[in-house]
């Protein structure tokens, strides 16, 4: 007598389970982190012109975005595109660019080297409105920032770099920088 193979039983319920976790698990992804396509050198040497980065976009409905940090968010201006760029200037503060150097509430902001004055010759003043961050390119010859489109609205933003993932040759944390106005640091230099 020829023995029979038991056809396994499927079972409806584990399967609906595993859809469902992963839904759950995709969803998750989507609300905390999403991918970008770097397009441009305006905040080279930090980001390249089509690199892939992650934004962790969890973070800014708990806290406020911090001086130094590299954030994506909708441009003011139209066509509205998503912009890369790094904070500056905070809600309430004066933001001037003299003879191209940043100030921010009459005080000379004290920049990594690499950041180079800004190469305009008209002089600058901004107070930050409420809810607003004045935000730039790391590559300052080559970006407009809040000095051409004005601050950026806090509902613009859709959260910090956090990795860059693509060209493998490039990944690794997205560099968050300390800058100091005067003698006292006003963001610290955690990636995470």
């Amino acid at each position: 007598m020829a023995e029979q193979v038991k056809k396994p039983k499927i079972n409806v319920r584990e399967i609906i389970g595993i859809i469902l976790i992963f839904l759950l698990i995709f969803a998750a992804l989507q609300f905390t982190l999403q991918s970008f396509r770097v397009n441009g050198i305006s905040m080279e040497t930090s980001f390249h012109n089509g690199q892939y980065i992650l934004v962790e976009k969890l973070r800014y409905h708990f806290s406020s975005p911090g001086r130094g940090q590299a954030i994506v968010f909708d441009s003011p201006m139209p066509p509205h595109e998503r912009l890369i760029k790094r904070v500056i200037g905070l809600p309430g503060e004066t933001v001037e660019i003299k003879k191209g150097y940043i100030y921010i509430n009459g005080v000379m902001l004290e920049e990594t080297p690499e950041f180079a004055a800004i190469p305009y010759a008209d002089d600058y003043s901004v107070t930050i409105p409420p809810d607003h961050y004045w935000v730039i390119g790391d590559n300052r010859a080559n970006s407009s920032g809040s000095h051409v489109f004005g601050p950026v609205p806090r509902e613009n933003i859709l959260g910090r770099v956090w990795l860059c993932y693509w060209p493998p040759s490039q990944w690794g944390l997205s560099p968050h920088y300390s800058a100091n106005i005067g003698n006292v640091v006003t963001a610290s230099t955690s990636v995470l």
